[in-house]
């Protein structure tokens, strides 16, 4: 499993909404704070966009870098 640290958002309470991504495209489903990899992630680089949002200012989102490729792990 892949889980995110969104680190601190402030000022008070932030909304976050992410975003899981496989090879830079948006992975359909995939919008919680951790993401357990399948088949279709095999070979390819994971990165979480986390996008932080509060009543009277704008939004803001940051990127992580990918993961190294996805690899078979034991069953």
């Amino acid at each position: 499993m892949l889980s995110v640290v969104p680190g601190r958002w402030g000022p008070g309470q932030v909304a976050l909404a992410y975003q899981w991504y496989r090879s830079q495209v948006a992975i359909i489903g995939a919008n919680g704070p951790s993401y357990i990899p399948g088949a279709a992630d095999l070979w390819r680089s994971i990165s979480v966009k986390v996008t932080g949002s509060k009543d009277g200012y704008a939004s803001a989102s940051r990127t992580s870098a990918g993961t190294t490729k996805v690899a078979r792990g034991p069953a």
